[in-house]
């Protein structure tokens, strides 16, 4: 109805080029929101899920096990994008400032899929794994516990991170360093939560979706 009434008022030749200019509009934004969803990446995220050190578990009574048993967790934003890392170096230390490392531990290189597009749900990759501690005062730590009701340690991964574009061609190698502080009570464990994030592209789509809602032909 509306493009009968604009042609009595306009003319045909008038509306029509509009009408083709409009499409030609719709288009071009179409195929910008795709390229910026595969050219502006989303950092991925990086969380300790887990982290036990037995010497430090009041109920075991004992400080022979030096080990840490942890979980890491890589989670992956893009909903077109996979996530390929090279090795990761994890290092752990016995305090926030980071001066005195207690461990080391290698994680091999891997992907992190795509997430799911429904719901914009996020893929998740946990890494697990145990080492040795070298040069921890177990019973400082203790009496540190014992005082505060917790001893922070800290937990760093370096590594290098790449993007795929369609899964043709994958982008340079970004460095990727993130680090976490974790309490541990008399326990010896912490259990961590996820960190919250905003997802700031569906604002993105949602404002690309009321322009282009809007009537944009003259």
């Amino acid at each position: 109805m509306r493009y009968l009434a604009d042609i009595q008022r306009y003319g045909r030749d008038v509306v029509d080029r509009a009408y083709t200019i409009r499409c030609y509009i719709w288009l071009a934004i179409a195929v910008i929101v795709i390229v910026l969803f595969n050219i502006c990446q989303v950092s991925p995220l990086f969380y300790v899920r887990r982290l036990y050190i037995p010497a430090l578990d009041k109920s075991l009574n004992s400080s022979t096990n030096a080990s840490i048993i942890f979980d890491l967790s890589f989670i992956n934003r893009e909903i077109l994008s996979n996530v390929y890392y090279d090795p990761v170096n994890v290092t752990f230390y016995d305090s926030p400032n980071q001066n005195h490392s207690i461990a080391n531990f290698t994680i091999p290189e891997f992907t992190v899929k795509q997430s799911e597009y429904k719901a914009f749900k996020s893929t998740e990759e946990v890494k697990s794994g145990v080492v040795n501690t070298t040069g921890l005062d177990f019973e400082a730590a203790k009496r540190e516990i014992a005082a505060n009701g917790f001893k922070v340690f800290h937990v760093s991964v370096e590594t290098s991170v790449r993007h795929d574009y369609y899964v043709f061609w994958k982008t340079k190698r970004y460095v990727y360093k993130r680090g976490k502080d974790v309490k541990i009570g008399d326990t010896g464990a912490a259990n961590l939560g996820k960190d919250i994030f905003v997802w700031f592209r569906v604002t993105l789509v949602g404002l690309v979706v009321m322009f282009l809602s809007a009537d944009i032909y003259f």
